[in-house]
């Protein structure tokens, strides 16, 4: 006899911080190359592939979609000393050449009547402009890096300087300073149009944002929110903004993304979200990874502080993407944080750059590959590989004592899924994953949820899930489940698993009749 022991929900994501026989049921202490369905399903991420076949010049070190009302739909790429557009093919349609090496680019869109353009900088040249087939320079623009537009006077926000005559036309500019164009007129900047955010602290800008009605400038232990505008008794603009300054901002150019929710930026010690208000930390779970220390058993996924500054954030389909580096030459990791479930994943896409782009009809997260060919990428759910080479994924859960203290017997694993994965046990703290086997849920004759049509089947049988069994019985304490694979096109997902285990044995009575 057998007690079974469900575990119906995967779902809660990566948890570094507890002790290993602390964390939930449905939470992780390590895993790679994961999502998490609604439901708590844990499977196999889909793969990338290549936007464009034929390398560019330089490595694509930035990114922005750029769409046109007449449906013209291009990705914008900074390449260090170059500029890139790239059709939905990956094709140059244009570039421009001759910028001031180790620029970070950013992108503005910015919105007149009967024109549309998009403006870049990066903190070292004067602007330039793309209106879909050219690109020019921006005469008497300033040398900005960073560059967002107000959404209430639609003036063009620029800022983040490393020259100190980066001004419009070469005025004063400093770390400190942001400046604004005219209202409506990007390429019209007024002499004293600017403030100084705390100048003096030692710390430059690195980044600004809309979101709302606000415009958020981001130095690197503090951001500015600004709310409006109004006038002096000369008529002069005042840009009115107030200081949020708890000890958290922004550590590098391109660690920061906007959503629905509010203002999702990478500091230090962490991932915060904010509105407009104090930041409120995301990232607990995983502090290890930021911080170092703690329960982590891969030890190779900790973020190396001296690369901090490549940093890299971008948000698709309701989840943030923060690409980092853990000591090597390039971003080799990319955290994953769903916006609406809260669970953290970790895959090993390699990106300096992220971005949303319609290639067809629907939106597709793409990206600049910081390691191999220097091309985009773009992440599609029907991939099955990374390019052509095989996705590797786990998923280990923490030690469970399923509620019994004492030792006991796990006599076998029954789950319910889909694809094929091989699963694993390990008893009381080993770091070993344990003893193998496939699960092979896959029904070349069934009729299932992910087949192309119902065919012939009925709603009784075959089912949408098959099961898969384990028999390999082992004793402890506590207990941790494992499941990978790493076959080339070969997907997997896990929705239930039973462990069962054995029933202690009662002891024998032997009962006595008495005679009469």
């Amino acid at each position: 006899m057998y007690a079974p022991q469900p575990l119906v929900d995967f779902g809660d994501g990566l948890n570094l911080k507890s002790k290993a026989d602390a964390v939930g049921p449905g939470e992780a202490i390590d895993l790679m190359n994961v999502i998490f369905t609604d439901r708590g399903a844990v499977q196999q991420r889909a793969g990338y592939n290549d936007l464009n076949g034929t390398e560019l010049t330089n490595r694509p070190l930035s990114l922005e979609a750029f769409y046109t009302a007449s449906g013209t739909k291009q990705v914008l790429a900074g390449c260090d000393t170059r500029l890139e557009a790239l059709s939905t093919a990956g094709a140059v349609v244009a570039s421009a050449t001759g910028k001031t090496t180790a620029g970070i680019h950013d992108f503005c869109r910015f919105g007149q009547p009967n024109s549309e353009y998009a403006y870049v900088g990066n903190g070292i040249d004067i602007l330039s402009r793309w209106d879909g087939a050219t690109w020019t320079t921006v005469a008497g623009s300033p040398k900005a890096g960073a560059l967002c537009v107000t959404p209430t006077s639609n003036r063009m926000v620029a800022t983040r300087y490393t020259t100190t005559t980066g001004g419009p036309a070469a005025t004063t500019s400093s770390p400190s300073h942001v400046y604004f164009s005219g209202a409506g007129t990007p390429e019209v900047w007024g002499a004293t149009d600017y403030v100084q955010l705390t100048p003096g602290d030692g710390e430059k800008i690195q980044a600004c944002i809309a979101w709302r009605e606000y415009v958020f400038v981001f130095k690197e232990s503090k951001f500015f929110v600004f709310t409006g505008e109004g006038t002096t008794s000369t008529g002069a603009a005042v840009f009115n903004y107030r200081i949020v300054d708890t000890g958290v901002g922004l550590v590098a150019p391109r660690a920061v993304s906007a959503t629905e929710n509010g203002v999702y930026f990478a500091s230090r010690n962490g991932v915060y979200i904010t509105t407009g208000g104090e930041p409120a930390k995301l990232s607990s779970p995983i502090d290890p990874i930021f911080l170092g220390g703690g329960r982590i058993i891969n030890k190779n996924s900790v973020l190396d502080h001296a690369k901090i500054a490549d940093l890299a954030m971008g948000n698709w389909r309701d989840q943030i993407f923060l690409s980092y580096s853990t000591g090597g030459s390039y971003n080799e990791r990319t955290l994953v944080f769903d916006t609406n479930d809260g669970w953290w994943s970790l895959w090993n896409v390699p990106a300096n750059s992220l971005a949303t782009f319609r290639r067809s009809n629907v939106e597709e997260l793409v990206f600049g590959y910081a390691t191999g060919t220097r091309t985009v990428g773009y992440y599609n759910d029907s991939l099955t590989n990374d390019d052509g080479a095989a996705i590797s994924s786990h998923w280990r859960g923490g030690y469970q004592d399923f509620g019994i203290l004492e030792n006991k017997k796990v006599r076998q694993q029954k789950a319910w899924g889909s694809g094929v994965v091989s699963c694993a046990v390990s008893a009381d703290y080993e770091t070993g994953t344990g003893n193998s086997t496939v699960f092979d849920f896959s029904d070349a004759s069934a009729t299932t949820w992910s087949g192309s049509t119902w065919g012939g089947g009925t709603w009784a049988r075959p089912a949408a899930l098959n099961v898969g069994h384990r028999r390999i019985a082992l004793r402890g304490t506590v207990f941790s489940t494992y499941f990978a694979n790493g076959t080339l096109n070969q997907d997997w997902s896990v929705h239930r698993l039973e462990h069962h285990i054995a029933s202690p044995r009662q002891p024998t009575v032997k009962k006595t009749e008495l005679s009469s």
